[in-house]
């Protein structure tokens, strides 16, 4: 046998022994991902509710639920006199909310879902509600944590859900919106080419529409 036949050969087997593997840890995560689905859930809807608390409380000044559902179905023109009205009266502590709270927050969701996706793979709702019985808010994405990951995170976090979607542990309308935030949310095209559509809606208004999601 050459040497030129035994590198080919070399090269070929370790392509199959890499994609066997490959198959074979994404077999794993998912056994992992609905043996533990109860407490993925719980984990993440404590870091959810407390992501939006913060947002919520930095808007209306109150975690009361009741309180900001209210006034988030309120006419828009109300709901902004209202939002003017709850403004912080000072802007250091607006401030230091946002650094002391908010940021802290949001950069340990980041580290945390990370974690969880390298385990799991991606906690999307899709696969959450394939394997979890119990019930979840309507409001309820895991994705939004995505959203929120701090600047010094996209980088990291791009390279990691473009391998999700491949495996397809979220859908092509969440990786676009995704993309969109982690790309400073400039560019449009992130969503246009993964799986939305400018469509018109009834006033003739061109609305961008999540249309081709599988």
């Amino acid at each position: 046998m050459t040497k030129k036949i035994l590198i080919l050969l070399t090269i070929a087997l370790f392509s199959i022994t890499n994609s066997f593997s490959q198959q074979v840890t994404k077999q794993q995560k998912d056994i992992h991902f609905e043996r533990d689905i109860d407490v993925i859930v719980e984990e993440l809807t404590f870091m959810y509710d407390t992501d939006q608390a913060l947002r919520e409380y930095t808007l209306f000044k109150t975690y009361n639920k009741a309180v900001t559902d209210s006034i988030e179905r309120l006419p828009q023109e109300e709901m902004r006199s209202y939002l003017k009205f709850k403004k912080f009266k000072s802007d250091d502590l607006a401030k230091r909310i946002n650094k002391e709270y908010l940021l802290p927050i949001d950069e340990l969701n980041t580290q945390r879902i990370i974690e969880m996706t390298n385990q799991y793979g991606f906690p999307s709702l899709g696969r959450i509600k394939k394997y979890y019985k119990g019930m979840l808010d309507e409001e309820f994405n895991p994705y939004i944590l995505i959203v929120h990951a701090p600047k010094k995170y996209w980088e990291e976090l791009k390279g990691l859900l473009n391998k999700e979607l491949e495996a397809k542990y979220l859908s092509r309308c969440e990786y676009g919106h995704i993309l969109w935030h982690l790309n400073g949310r400039k560019n449009i095209n992130d969503m246009l080419n993964n799986g939305f559509k400018m469509i018109p809606n009834a006033e003739g208004q061109e609305v961008l529409t999540a249309v081709d999601c599988d």
